[in-house]
């Protein structure tokens, strides 16, 4: 360090030892050969300094010999003597290495620097780091070269000269003066020009000597090189590296290696590599680098305008020649490519703030593949190879960020945290960027250039192109993206496939045997073929919507818009049929018409059509042996109709196949050989029998031929196909005639028919089976007599997958974790409720039926009798209508979308029967009507006939023939008389009081279900279910019927019934009570002052008002006869709506008119409902002693629309809606989230019903509960109201969407008309918000003093006040104002306040209270200020007193202080803690004129002990007040507070004891100071008593530094000064001899005095 202070005296400037790295530059040169490998490496270090020398040609010889050691130069120093080293141990064998230009003054300085080079910023050189030629220190330790007049030694050991020497070789003559030193140069070196080995001209070129180490003395390397070894190298070279380091250099275009034997003088050529052609592609090579100095610098001036990019391909020819033998020559296609500069600089300076230049980082790649050898590995290089194989064929250079050896690149390590603008992090990014960014660019237009430069066969392709596998390299991790790069530097016009380009061709994505490739290309079709991951990246670049793709549809277009490409000889028949293989591949069919593609047996071909009358016919090969019937079609069948048995199996198994398979439904025109079949068969009958009387023989013929046709029928509809039309076939009839098939019928009638009835009708044969009859589809006569004649059975019958739809209807689904479905087995029960309530039915009966034997003899058809068994009866005493029966039949329509009256909006509920059944049946008014989706069950109608879907008919007439006359209907076809035991099972139900014996109308509507049995649910195609009895009564078991008939208009009553025997059990009944009774109790006369409405009108009426919406009370009771369980329920009511759509909805996106027009569309009123539990109880009503009385039971809440829906609200009420539903009421839009926040139409109705429809009549219900509290409480004593806790809107577990609900009820309530909070003022009354102080139900203490002076205090909840919170957050005008201490101030102010006290027998009003009281209105701060004058202050004598009084704050021992006055001056010390806070809070102070007990407190409380004299005599050590510790307490409190103590006022007090002459107190006097004299030196000072005696005050009390200044000048320090002066104030007027005297002093109190005097004579001298 060095000391800069110059002043005198100063430090002279330090000085330390020198310290600083001393590491040897041998060690550090040890190092890096550490790096570099040995061995050929060094050839290419050479080659790359040659290179960026510019030199054309890089020469090495391997000099065996051992030169002269006279005349040598002289070394600079002395080491070499110590070392015995001399210097001609460098005249031994050594390596050459020569080239054609020589060493710039740059080139001299690169080789000074171990770890830096001159090149960095010469952008056309290669190297960069300057430290690649000291790989040569591997096999010399002195090397040298001569450039041009110059000849250099390095001397690294510094053996010779100071690390190196450098001469001049003309101008000193140095070959002449020491020929020794260049005996080593004398022989004849190859050269271009002539060699002047005598150097006494400049050497044209480069040449530097490497002698090799031939001692293991070296500090370098201890490995000693033989020539041999050298030998080694150059061949290794050869075989390896030779053609490669020529690939991406610039200059060198020959590299030659000699030997020099001993004792020759000429050296013989071992090896060559040169570029043959170099003439023609030596521009091309050399682009880049001539032109990338200038286009740096423009770079570096941001002259931006004229940096493009560089590109140069070209054929390279090399050739290696081994001694005289050349070997062949080696051709290469090589890209080089220079990126736009501009590009690459402004990507780095973006990323990293960096410019490329500093970091030589040049956007230069370049590629090179052998065109004579498709099988070699490419190589990775930075100008020179790269140990490093690339994972394909291509070659890829690049200037790369290489590790200083130049033996790798620099890559990024897992989980390395590099610095991003770490140099490190930077050479990474460089390479990646070259690699994704630079690369693909370069290997796009590599890839165009292909055709142009070299003749590469189309299936070669693909071998240039940089197809990574699937190993975890280092290189693979920068290739893995390459592919995709490069096509997303692709247009779509390259040509760079096998085939077209991608905007004219197809690309093959399923990857086709290449034999039919070849095909399609030879019918000039444009296909494309790529490898697997190059069609995967296609498919997922930029291209992909650009994409065609070959499929069989583009070739059948293909062929029929280029038939002369194909067609008679144009392609062999052999390759016309694998194209027809293909193009049936994809299975359309239809798609194939007009091709005359179709291979017959006469070797042409036939044309595929659709729905033609030509047929060609396919048999199966392998059936050879036929009927003589079969083998009479085959034979009528020439050649040109038969498809060829001798083409390729597979196509002819394709054909067979997909012919069988009706070519799906296609109808093509090649057809199986059994198809032929029904059209000849029908010809034959025709053609040989027909208007003529048959024999029997013939009718047998006909009915054979007949049996046949039925057979094939039959095994087509098996098939599930459509049969055709047998229209014109003609059946045998009875009077051995033919008859058209569509006029005649089957006879299954039986005995139910007269011959006379018969004749009315042309019956088939007798002969004729019933298995022909439905094999034909002949028509039936029980069809014809009681088939359908309603027009919507024939639109049922319409519906081609009745049974799938149905299937779909009931279909499962998860969600939630929960199972639903659209009509699952749990909605029977609500579905036929709604339909029941629907048709204005009062009752509703379930009976579940057991029985399962019946008569099964006479049965409308004989399918029937398997649903004889257990059935579910479902009976409402309502009649069908006509428009029900039509509803009935309309899936998924329903027949009540029109009808605002009914709850069902879809009308398809009722397929949820199908869950128990496939044959449900219907009984009203004078129809049965059976539903048989299946088609399967009922007696076949029409023609074709076919087994209808359903039916319906008139039990007690149906229609014969001729119309039948009214009066004879009951005459004609009764129903029960043809069909008794079809009718058994209803005759048994007259016990459960239905009355259904099909011999008049039935009043009602009677449902029977048949349960479905394991083999019919095997069979259905509807459910698989098997439905259990005990699963069935366990099911309806679980309904309630009290909760289903809550919203519901109609039914009244809803019964379960057993019917295990003849003898039914009623399970369960469910009633309202008081249907009939009058909402308001007085007699019906009385209807001229009261609405005469019973419940029943109320529940029937259709209100669209909310002002006339009714209220009242509902009794449901429910009865278990099983389990004797009994269940009574009173519940409150109200149902209404509004007549219009309100305005006040306000809904994003959707106005008032649409949401009317979405009503209108779906059939929807603004209505709704509300209901309250009032009580409940395990009783029935008839056994209640008194009226039902609230006890307010807790239900979770539920959704309803007319009837329950799976959504729990938890809002404790049920609401009931007029809501958007799907088909199924078990979910409302699938979940209960889709039912408020979907976006959809639907979800905005929803949310319009529940947010202003029902909280109106919410609303409205709590008023109508409020006044029957209001009742309730002037008839019962005591009774205290607590509806609005009990039916307050919102839960504690109401969350989200019904939360919102609850908050908008509250809204509502909030005004003034609603008057439901309940307070105890006045004796009790109901008020309205804005007048309720409402306070959590743990302020009851609060509560009760501020009802006690007549404020109109309500308790709730905490949740429900934070709710009113949470309102008025958003609406400003909601009239509730949270109470607040300075709002209870005001109100106090205005009131008569209890009296409290501390304690007492009146508990409401104790201290306790009155601190919670004080504790709610303090913690609002801004109460401070409204505090004044009310009596809330608890004082410490157990009284209160008025805030704006003075009072104090203090602890117990300071009211102990001030016994008299302080009780009533002290705030009660009983404070709890958090008052005790307040109180002591500076701001409260402020206000209430309440302060803290302190020193400026004393003064004002001082008199109730002290009087306000001179002074007073006391008695310090006794109890009673002034004493000893009260004093020191008072003082102790003072000393705390001196500074602002008011010394005026503390004055007038005798607060200063004295101890001596006597026990006194006294005023603070400045003018007449006590003398402090400390008690613990009374003895040992020597005027102590002689002062006691003179009658001085003395004090052992003194004030500290921080007192008041007035107060510190009432007591004084004991000093010479101060004795004299307290001498002067007490002899007063007295002279002091006098004084002296007066006071008896003793001789020796003289004497002390004397002494004392003047021992202190120069202090008072000083005075």
């Amino acid at each position: 360090m060095t000391n800069t202070n110059n002043e005198p005296g100063a430090n002279k400037r330090v000085r330390g030892r020198e310290f600083r790295p001393r590491e040897p530059y041998t060690h550090r040169l040890r190092r890096i050969l550490e790096e570099y490998p040995d061995g050929s490496q060094i050839l290419r270090e050479i080659l790359q300094n040659s290179d960026d020398a510019k030199s054309t040609e890089q020469i090495f010889i391997l000099d065996h010999n051992t030169y002269q050691s006279n005349k040598l130069l002289e070394p600079d120093l002395v080491n070499y003597e110590r070392a015995n080293l001399k210097l001609d141990r460098y005249q031994g064998p050594a390596l050459l290495a020569k080239n054609n230009t020589i060493f710039e003054k740059r080139d001299f300085q690169s080789l000074l620097k171990l770890a830096d080079s001159e090149k960095q910023d010469q952008f056309d050189k290669i190297g960069v780091m300057g430290v690649g030629f000291n790989s040569i220190y591997h096999i010399t330790d002195s090397p040298s070269f001569i450039t041009g007049d110059k000849y250099v030694i390095l001397d690294p050991h510094e053996w010779y000269f100071y690390g190196g020497v450098e001469f001049d070789l003309i101008e000193d003559r140095l070959a002449e003066r020491y020929p020794g030193q260049f005996a080593p140069f004398s022989f004849r070196i190859p050269c271009d020009e002539p060699f002047d080995n005598s150097f006494t001209q400049p050497f044209k070129g480069t040449i530097f000597r490497y002698p090799l180490r031939d001692s293991t003395v070296s500090e370098i390397s201890k490995k000693i090189y033989e020539p041999n070894e050298i030998l080694i190298m150059f061949r290794r070279f050869y075989e390896n590296e030779g053609i490669n380091c020529l690939l991406f250099l610039k200059y060198i275009e020959r590299i030659s290696f000699y030997e020099l034997k001993k004792g020759a003088t000429e050296p013989v050529l071992i090896y060559k590599i040169e570029l043959k052609n170099a003439n023609e592609v030596r521009q091309k090579r050399r682009l880049i680098v001539e032109n990338i100095l200038p286009m740096m610098d423009s770079l570096n001036s941001e002259r931006y305008d004229r940096i493009n990019q560089l590109e140069a391909s070209y054929v390279a020819s090399f050739n290696r020649q081994n001694g005289d033998t050349e070997e062949d020559n080696s051709e290469w296609l090589i890209m080089n490519y220079l990126d736009d500069l501009l590009e690459a600089e402004k990507y780095f300076q973006n990323k990293f703030k960096k410019s490329i230049r500093d970091y030589k980082f040049i956007p230069n790649v370049g590629l090179a593949v052998p065109l004579n050898d498709l099988k070699a590995i490419g190589r990775l290089f930075c100008f020179l190879p790269i140990p490093i194989d690339m994972p394909f064929l291509v070659s890829v250079h690049g200037y790369f960020a290489v590790s200083t050896n130049r033996r790798s690149l620099w890559s990024p390590a897992d989980h390395e945290d590099l610095a991003p603008d770490a140099l490190a992090n930077l050479k990474i990014e460089w390479n990646k960027y070259l690699f994704e960014k630079v690369l693909p660019k370069a290997w796009v237009k590599f890839l165009r250039d292909l055709p142009e430069v070299s003749d590469i066969r189309s299936n070669d392709i693909y071998k240039f192109w940089p197809r990574v596998g699937s190993d975890s390299s280092i290189i693979s991790s920068f290739c893995k993206d390459l592919i995709r790069n490069i096509v997303e530097n692709l247009d779509i016009e390259d040509r760079v496939f096998n085939g077209p380009s991608l905007s004219n061709g197809y690309l093959d994505r399923r990857f086709l045997d290449a034999n039919l490739l070849k095909i399609i290309e030879k019918i000039k079709f444009p296909v494309i073929s790529v490898p697997h991951d190059i069609m995967d990246t296609l498919k997922k670049s930029r291209h992909r919507n650009s994409l065609k793709f070959l499929d069989p549809d583009v070739i059948r277009s293909h062929l029929k818009s280029n038939s002369d490409r194909w067609e008679g000889s144009a392609i062999p028949r052999e390759e016309v049929l694998q194209l027809f293989k293909y193009i049936l591949s994809d299975h359309r069919f239809d798609k194939l018409e007009g091709l005359k593609i179709i291979p017959l047996a006469d070797d042409t071909f036939g044309t595929l059509t659709l729905f033609s009358s030509t047929n060609f016919y396919i048999e199966e090969i392998s059936n050879h042996n036929y009927s003589t019937e079969r083998n009479s079609f085959i034979n009528q069948l020439s050649s040109d109709k038969l498809i060829d048995k001798n083409i390729d199996p597979e196509l002819y198994n394709l054909l067979y196949n997909n012919a069988r398979d009706k070519w799906n439904r296609q109808n093509l025109n090649i057809k199986i050989l059994d198809e032929i079949g029904v059209e000849d068969l029908m010809s034959i009958i025709s053609d040989m029998y027909e208007d003529r009387e048959l024999s029997i023989n013939e009718i047998n013929n006909v009915i054979e031929i007949l049996k046949r046709i039925a057979k094939i029928q039959s095994d087509v509809r098996i098939d599930g196909n459509d049969s055709g039309s047998l229209d014109g076939l003609l059946i045998p009839s009875t009077d051995n005639y033919l008859v058209n098939i569509d006029e005649i019928f089957f006879d299954d009638m039986g005995d139910n028919l007269n011959n006379e009835e018969r004749s009315s009708y042309k019956i088939s044969h007798h002969n004729i089976s019933i298995e022909i009859a439905e094999g034909l589809r002949m028509q039936t006569l029980k069809g014809k007599i009681f088939g359908n004649r309603d027009q919507y059975w024939e639109a049922y019958e319409q519906y081609e997958s009745l049974t799938t739809r149905i299937k779909n209807i009931l279909n499962v689904t998860f969600i939630n974790f929960n199972y639903y479905t659209d009509y699952s087995v749990h909605s029977l029960f609500k579905e036929f409720l709604q339909n029941a309530d629907d048709a204005g039915a009062k009752h509703f009966k379930v009976i579940v039926d057991e029985r399962s034997i019946f008569q099964h003899k006479k049965m409308f058809s004989k399918e029937l009798k398997v649903w004889q068994g257990p059935a579910i009866w479902i009976y409402n005493d309502a009649k069908f209508t006509e428009d029900d029966f039509q509803a009935l039949l309309k899936l998924g329509i329903g027949g009540k979308s029109r009808d605002y009256e009914k709850i069902g909006k879809f009308g398809i509920g009722f397929n949820c029967a199908f869950n128990f059944t496939d044959l449900p049946s219907i009984v009203s008014g004078e129809h049965i009507a059976f539903l048989d989706p299946h088609g399967k069950f009922l007696p076949a109608q029409g023609y074709p006939s076919k087994k209808p879907r359903g039916t319906r008919i008139n039990f007690k007439c149906s229609y014969c023939k001729k119309k039948c006359e009214c009066e004879r209907r009951e005459r004609r076809w009764h129903f029960k008389r043809s069909f008794p035991d079809q009718c058994n099972p209803y005759n048994a139900l007259l016990d459960c009081d239905i009355d259904c014996d099909f011999s008049k109308e039935f009043e009602g509507t009677l449902f029977r279900l048949p349960l479905r049995t394991y083999e019919l649910a095997r069979q259905s195609e509807i459910s698989k279910q098997v439905p259990k009895i005990s699963e069935i009564l366990q099911l309806f078991n679980d309904v309630e019927g009290n909760k289903e008939m809550l919203f519901l208009r109609n039914i009244e009553s809803c019964e379960l019934i057993r019917m295990a025997n003849r003898n039914p059990e009623l399970i369960w009944k469910a009633n309202i009570r008081n249907i009939d009774s009058y909402k308001h109790e007085h007699n019906v006369d009385d209807c001229e002052f009261y609405p005469c409405h019973t419940i029943r009108d109320y529940r029937r009426e259709i209100i669209d008002s909310i002002e006339d919406a009714p209220t009242y009370k509902l009794y449901i009771e429910r009865k278990n006869f099983l389990q004797n369980k009994k269940v009574s329920e009173v519940w409150a009511m109200c149902t209404g709506g509004h007549d219009e759509i309100r305005s006040e909805f306000e809904e994003e996106n959707f106005s008032e008119e649409e949401l009317e027009n979405f009503a209108e569309n779906k059939r929807l009123k603004p209505r709704g409902g509300v209901a309250l539990l009032l009580a409940k109880y395990n009783k029935l009503f008839d056994e209640l002693e008194d009226e039902p009385a609230p006890n307010f039971p807790n239900i979770k809440g539920e959704l309803y629309s007319y009837l329950p829906l799976p959504i729990s609200t938890n809002l404790g009420v049920q609401l009931n809606g007029n809501f958007s539903l799907p088909s199924a009421r078990s979910g409302i839009l699938q979940s209960e989230k889709d039912f408020l926040e979907a976006d959809c139409d639907d979800t905005k109705w929803n949310r319009y019903i529940l947010y202003n429809i029902l909280p109106d009549l919410h609303v409205k219900l709590l008023d109508y509960i409020i006044e029957l509290e209001k009742e309730k409480f002037e008839q019962v004593e005591n009774y205290v109201p607590r509806s609005i806790n009990n039916f307050w809107p919102i839960k504690n577990l109401s969350t989200g969407l019904y939360k919102s609900y609850g908050l908008a009820v509250i809204k509502r309530l909030g005004n003034v008309n609603h008057r439901i909070f309940w307070t105890e003022v006045d004796g009790g009354r109901f008020i309205p918000l804005e007048e309720a102080k409402i306070f959590r139900v743990e302020e009851t203490k609060i509560t009760n003093i501020l009802v006690s002076s007549g404020i109109s205090a309500v308790e709730l909840d905490k949740n429900k006040i934070e709710q009113l919170s949470e309102i008025i957050e958003s609406e400003a005008d909601f009239p509730y104002k949270p109470v607040s201490g300075s709002s209870i101030c005001n109100d106090l102010l205005m009131s008569s306040i209890p009296h409290f006290v501390e304690h007492g027998d009146n508990i409401n009003y104790t201290f306790d209270s009155l601190f919670k009281l004080l504790e709610f209105i303090l913690q609002d701060r801004s109460s401070f200020g409204f505090l004044k004058d009310l009596p809330l202050v608890p004082l410490s004598n157990g009284l209160v007193g008025k805030f704006g009084e003075t009072y104090y704050v203090g602890k117990r021992k300071h009211l102990e202080l001030f016994p008299n006055t302080g009780p009533s001056k002290f705030i009660s010390t009983n404070l709890p803690e958090n008052l005790q806070k307040i109180f002591n809070d500076n701001d409260f102070c402020m206000h209430t004129n309440i302060k803290k007990f302190d020193a400026s407190a004393i003064s004002f409380l001082l008199p109730s002990v002290l009087k306000p004299v001179k002074d007073f005599r006391w008695k310090p050590n006794e109890n009673s007040l002034p004493n000893k510790s009260w004093l020191e307490n008072i003082w102790s409190i003072l000393n705390k507070g001196l500074e602002s103590t008011d010394f005026n006022s503390l004055s007038r007090f005798p607060l200063l004891p004295v101890i001596k002459p006597s026990d006194m107190l006294i005023q603070p006097d400045a003018n007449n100071p006590l003398l402090y004299i400390p008690e613990n030196v009374h003895s040992c000072f020597p005027l102590f008593e002689v002062l006691v005696k003179l009658n001085v005050r003395i004090t052992n009390m003194i004030f500290s530094e921080s007192a008041h200044k007035d107060l510190k000048k009432c007591i004084v320090e004991c000093t010479s000064t101060n004795i004299i002066d307290s001498l002067e104030k007490t002899r007063s007027t007295s002279p002091m001899k006098r004084w002296f005297e007066k006071n008896k002093l003793s001789p020796s109190d003289y004497e002390k005095f004397r002494t004392y005097i003047k021992e202190q004579l120069d202090d008072l001298i000083g005075k």
